[in-house]
């Protein structure tokens, strides 16, 4: 009887408390413990397998010069990537410093005013001309609302967006 037979058939006594396996559980037990022998066998023969195969790629890589090639390329990139960064702090830098991050906010600022204001003179001349002519107010009105529902979206979006900025700077 072998190893695992013995295993076997001790783990099955051992779940039948102690009694006697019948001859069906003994032979199941018995193709089961085979099926293992015969999995195992399988996965030592696949590890030679694929270890043969890694030491001839790394034989291949070696020889052909890959792998210092390809250090090469990645201490390239690395510098690429770190000077990049260094050129993009230097410009942010430059920026602040000349003040053009905080002028173009100001005169986003400055734009968005314009337009409240030009929106307020729009209202007034729709009051004109709702007095003047009253089908014609009504054109007039819807349109000055959809033009300032969109000025007021947009002055949002754009105040966000600069405050976000320049906060963050």
């Amino acid at each position: 009887m072998t190893v695992i037979n013995k295993i076997s058939r001790t783990n099955t006594m051992k779940n039948n408390n102690m009694s006697h396996p019948s001859s069906n559980e003994v032979m199941r037990h018995s193709i089961t413990a085979k099926q293992t022998v015969v999995s195992i066998q399988n996965i030592s023969k696949n590890i030679r397998e694929y270890s043969l195969r890694m030491r001839e790629t790394m034989g291949t890589l070696r020889e052909s010069g890959a792998i210092p090639e390809m250090a090469e390329a990645i201490r390239e990139a690395s510098y690429a990537v770190r000077d990049t960064a260094k050129d993009i702090n230097e410009a942010t830098i430059e920026l602040k410093k000349n003040g053009v991050i905080v002028d173009t906010a100001s005169a986003v600022e400055n734009t968005l005013k314009s337009a409240e204001e030009s929106v307020k003179t729009v209202k007034e001349i729709t009051n004109d001309a709702e007095k003047v002519s009253p089908n014609t107010t009504k054109a007039v009105h819807d349109g000055f609302q959809r033009v300032r529902n969109e000025t007021s979206q947009v002055t949002d979006k754009v105040m966000k967006d600069v405050k976000n900025k320049v906060g963050s700077k």
